[in-house]
């Protein structure tokens, strides 16, 4: 067999290759120049102001209490109520009915039931929906406290009219004497459950007394059957006076201890009001005793409650604290501004170099107006610049005096521009900022998040 000839191929050079391959090149050089320009670029944050609160108050426990006095049976019999919880009841009125055989229960019983109970339907699902809106997973006494407003909304069926439709009952039948009423000795509100801390005053609080928040037990006295003489029927607060005492740490005590008067707020259905504020300590620990005269019979049965103070915090305009910058200015005071063809201004003296006095007009559109005086920037005015009145050259300002003012950059025609701010209150992110300041913020402008590098007058890409 003979040998196998080796034949060599080349191949030819193909210009199309190193073309693509050439302009593949220059699209990746472009890439990476525009991916470099972009990130080695100072960036623009802006940020739009809103409306809203802000609250840093941590909430605290407070142990409330009123004028309570519980009320015994004068007899084992049958406890007849008349009046829904939360009734106040004069001096004198009946306040409850015995008897001592169970019979006027009966009769009431027969009268509730011909009465239309929508009204407490109502009532039902207001307490319900209470309760859906506080309730934290495994809290107990507020699953105590559904239980006992609902059995008091049942057993509050029209009871407006029972006590007289009970009279006209038992007098067509024969038995008006078959009960005893019991009349009230003193005026008040009544209330139908005791916890035992009706007699708390408070030289008996202690800092332990607050662990028991949240294990309140809770007694109905307001029920079905008979009951021994002497035991609670109902429970009367004699005075719309009531308080609330908190324990304090040494933060906020050092907020409250130059204030009469606090604003509070109750968490749990977010009610505020003013109470008065007394400081005291005990066993080294700081307590502040908060009273009020409202809305107590809406916390009736309430003996601790979550609050908050309105120390730490305020409504307004939301900015980033980042934004905040502050400018020196040359003050102006306003009666030396006059209105030019371009505005307001001020006339300031000249001299040309032979010395020969005259005047010039100086704009001051870019300058703000911050009660008796113009802040006026000092590319606008030198120190030592004389200006004159509308009145000639009997009355003259040397500029001289600067002022401070804080504010923001404005950016909503798409340059840089200086709008003063009001700090009304500030926490380590945000500061809530007036919408009253002359030239000042308002919802929904567009600010510039951090002006650090940025002067009057930039323009933002």
């Amino acid at each position: 067999m003979g040998k196998r000839k080796v034949v060599s191929i080349k191949k030819r050079f193909r210009p199309q290759s190193s073309l693509a391959f050439f302009l593949l090149l220059l699209i990746v050089v472009y890439i990476v120049v525009l991916a470099w320009g972009y990130f080695a670029k100072e960036h623009i944050s802006i940020y739009e102001v809103n409306t809203t609160d802000i609250s840093d108050d941590a909430p605290l426990y407070g142990f409330v209490m009123r004028a309570e006095e519980i009320v015994n049976s004068e007899e084992s019999a049958y406890i007849n109520y008349y009046l829904s919880e939360g009734s106040r009841i004069g001096k004198g009125d009946v306040a409850y009915t015995e008897d001592t055989s169970g019979e006027v229960s009966k009769m009431l019983e027969q009268i509730r039931s011909k009465k239309d109970n929508s009204e407490n339907i109502s009532k039902m699902r207001e307490v319900i929906a209470s309760f859906y809106s506080s309730f934290h997973n495994a809290n107990y006494s507020e699953v105590t406290k559904l239980h006992y407003d609902a059995e008091n909304v049942l057993m509050d069926l029209n009871q407006g009219n029972l006590y007289s439709d009970l009279k006209k009952a038992m007098a067509s039948s024969g038995k008006a004497d078959s009960f005893t009423k019991v009349t009230a000795k003193k005026s008040g509100i009544i209330a139908y459950s005791m916890d035992g801390y009706e007699t708390t005053k408070e030289e008996d609080i202690t800092k332990k007394l607050f662990d028991q928040y949240g294990s309140v037990a809770r007694k109905q006295m307001q029920k079905e059957g008979s009951v021994a003489a002497g035991s609670p029927v109902y429970k009367l607060v004699t005075s719309n006076d009531w308080s609330i005492v908190v324990k304090l740490d040494d933060s906020y005590y050092q907020e409250l201890k130059d204030k009469t008067s606090v604003r509070v707020t109750i968490t749990k259905d977010d009610i505020s009001f003013n109470a008065q504020v007394k400081l005291w300590d005990k066993d080294g620990t700081h307590f502040a005793t908060l009273s009020t005269s409202r809305y107590m019979e809406r916390y009736i049965n309430d003996r601790f409650l979550q609050i908050e103070f309105n120390l730490k915090s305020a409504s307004g305009l939301k900015i980033p604290n980042s934004s905040v910058l502050k400018k020196n200015y040359y003050l102006v005071p306003k009666k030396y501004a006059v209105n030019g063809d371009d505005g307001i201004g001020v006339t300031r003296k000249t001299s040309d170099p032979n010395n020969k006095a005259g005047h010039e007009f100086v704009s001051l559109k870019s300058s703000l107006l911050v009660g008796d005086n113009y802040y006026v920037g000092k590319n606008t005015l030198s120190d030592g610049d004389i200006l004159i009145t509308k009145f000639g050259d009997s009355e003259q300002y040397r500029v001289h005096e600067t002022g401070e003012l804080s504010g923001v950059y404005y950016v909503n025609q798409g340059y840089c521009q200086f709008r003063p701010i009001e700090v009304l209150y500030k926490n380590k992110e945000y500061s809530i900022v007036s919408d009253h300041t002359v030239n000042g913020l308002s919802a929904y402008d567009h600010i510039v998040v951090d002006p650090t590098y940025l002067n009057d007058d930039d323009f933002i890409e």
